[in-house]
């Protein structure tokens, strides 16, 4: 992604403006002494950024600048932005946003955060679909990536160049820890979002399967278990006499009640309760035998009427035609008697008679009240075994009641459980998801990195000593650059701050050449370097009126022919532009003969960021 930066401008508290001017495609230098503001420089862009928090200066800086501003190109456009200085510890919310890169006399607040940071992120092309596929303690999984986080390619600042563990900027902050690795192989292009998406989906429903399995697999083991122990209970039940029934009838509810028995009841007076319940269920099938016997007389009365008025129906051809039949003195006498009986009889057949409705719910509820005497009978022994004594009764019972209470309360509940998709299913849609594997791509892009940075290390001639004849070694996991040992798998021990400032180089360089050949969309081009020579300086401070020997003069020479080099071929091999910004100290000379490298004017003799009229 073609990314730098024009200018970088602030405005004092009473509107006055400065302004450092950068050049494209180019090693762009700021040298000066210390204490002057250059390192600043690093914080404005991070703060304009639509940062959360700041690490601006108080002093000198914040307290005498109104607004900071940065005029930055990406892709093909030119934006400015501009945002109001920090309260002391309180971030601005106030923007100033071009889209033509207006760098205005004074600021004035005109876009919302919300609206900068969605043109952000379409240059970066980040959409919705761009997120983090596995969360973290600081980071949600599934929440969409922040352009903020592509930034960690782009800047070595003077906390980390001579770090031999960290080679990432903010790696103490819980947020930017955790997003490294998330968007370590987007950025390179080892993955992308359409089969990270499709990863994403994949592990999910797999997650889901793993699941139903292993639920499957407990309420199995629960069930067996459970229907073991309710059935040893019930055959010791049965033994004394507490429950009488078929093996395929037993379930829980059956032997807790056969067991709460037992403990609310005298278990001596079973055969009372047993010919009770008998006499009872006899009575039952008594009234039922008699309802049944009234049913079929019943039946046969409304048969015989209906043989009545079958008899009957030639008296209704005879009423219709009567004015044809020859009548004597008692014709119409006795078809008037015929003629009732006929509606009588029918009138007894229309449709049904309370009386059927009567019978057949009393044959219903006597049915129901039979099938209960029934249970209840099967449950009581004829002839139960007694206890030895009180002190055994009750052994069993408390036993058995925490047993079934044990079991009551984890009580498979595979019967109550709804599951929308079976395993099958899921397993049919994990197929049809095609995931390339991104393992061979990693491991040749890590090949690439090792190709590009000990190429890199050659062009260092012996700034790295004894160290210029190893292998460079790329640590995946720990994203960061080592030295192997040649023909050995020993990873060494680099000592020396300068020796780790150029792998700290030769790490950077590499990974954004990666990204150009890989035309990475979410890469800037641009990397901000914080003082290289910072290891040849006594005690690790720079001090303005050090001069370096000449042996360490000519390795910070090598560094910045190093990006020099890189710039050119960039250029050059790749037709690619690449900015960069060094924050140093040492003198102009240090870049003559560089042609990608432009010095901006120093920093000395009272010029700083903020000019002595602002204080």
């Amino acid at each position: 992604m073609n990314f730098g930066f024009d200018a970088i401008t602030i405005w004092s508290r009473s509107g006055q403006q400065r302004q450092l001017k950068f050049e494209r495609n180019r090693v762009n230098v700021l040298t000066g002494w210390s204490h002057t503001g250059k390192s600043a420089l690093l914080d404005i862009i991070d703060y304009c950024f639509l940062a959360s928090s700041h690490k601006l200066p108080d002093s000198v800086i914040n307290e005498n600048v109104g607004w900071y501003g940065l005029t930055f190109y990406i892709n093909d456009k030119t934006y400015t932005l501009a945002r109001r200085s920090p309260i002391e510890n309180d971030v601005s919310k106030d923007y100033y946003f071009s889209s033509s890169g207006t760098v205005p006399e004074k600021p004035e607040t005109n876009t919302a955060e919300a609206d900068i940071r969605l043109i952000l992120e379409s240059e970066f092309s980040i959409d919705d679909n761009v997120k983090l596929s596995y969360g973290g303690g600081a980071l949600r999984a599934n929440s969409k990536v922040s352009f903020r986080y592509f930034f960690l390619f782009n800047t070595i600042s003077e906390d980390i160049i001579t770090n031999s563990r960290t080679f990432f900027d903010k790696q103490s902050e819980d947020r930017y820890r955790e997003a490294l690795p998330r968007i370590f192989d987007m950025a390179l292009g080892i993955d992308d979002i359409a089969n990270m998406n499709a990863r994403e989906q994949r592990e999910a429903l797999k997650k889901e399967l793993q699941r139903l399995e292993r639920k499957s697999v407990a309420l199995t083991n629960g069930r067996e278990t459970f229907d073991e122990e309710i059935r040893e209970i019930a055959l010791k039940a049965a033994e004394y006499g507490l429950l009488d029934a078929k093996p395929s009838d037993v379930n829980r509810e059956l032997v807790q009640r056969a067991i709460e028995s037992a403990a609310s009841l005298d278990v001596g007076r079973a055969n009372d309760r047993y010919a009770q319940v008998n006499t009872e269920l006899i009575s039952v099938n008594r009234r039922l035998r008699k309802l049944h016997h009234f049913t079929d007389e019943y039946r046969s009365y409304k048969g015989n009427l209906q043989g009545a008025e079958d008899s009957l129906r030639p008296i209704q051809q005879l009423i219709s035609r009567a004015s044809e039949v020859v009548k004597s003195e008692i014709f119409d006498e006795l078809i008037s008697c015929l003629k009732a009986d006929l509606v009588s009889v029918k009138a007894s057949l229309a449709g049904k008679q309370p009386v059927d409705g009567q019978i057949q719910a009393m044959i219903k509820k006597l049915e129901a009240q039979r099938e209960n005497l029934q249970r209840d009978l099967a449950l009581l022994p004829q002839d139960p075994k007694s206890f030895a004594s009180e002190r055994e009764k009750w052994l069993f019972v408390g036993e058995a009641k925490g047993r079934l209470k044990l079991f009551s309360d984890t009580t498979p509940v595979a019967a109550f459980s709804v599951e929308t998709r079976s395993a099958s299913e899921i397993q049919s849609e994990i197929d049809t998801i095609s995931v390339r594997d991104v393992e061979e791509t990693r491991d040749a892009i890590i090949s690439v990195i090792n190709e590009i940075t000990l190429a890199l290390l050659k062009e260092t001639g012996e700034a790295l000593a004894n160290y210029a004849k190893y292998q460079t070694d790329f640590a995946y996991k720990e994203k960061r650059l080592r030295l192997r040992k040649p023909r050995s798998r020993l990873i060494e021990n680099v000592g020396s701050s300068s020796n780790h400032m150029f792998l700290h180089l030769l790490q950077f360089l590499a990974l954004h050449e990666v990204a150009i050949i890989h035309q990475s969309p979410f890469v800037p081009k641009f990397l901000i370097i914080d003082q290289p020579s910072r290891p040849y300086y006594p005690d690790d401070k720079p001090k303005d009126d050090v001069v370096l020997a000449n042996s360490d003069s000519e390795k910070v020479q090598i560094a910045f022919q190093l990006l020099n080099n890189f710039a050119a071929r960039m250029n050059k091999q790749y037709g690619s532009n690449f900015q960069m910004i060094v924050l140093e100290h040492v003198p102009k000379d240090t870049f003559d003969g560089m042609e990608f490298v432009y010095v901006l004017p120093e920093f000395r003799n009272g010029e700083a960021l903020i000019p002595a009229s602002w204080q």
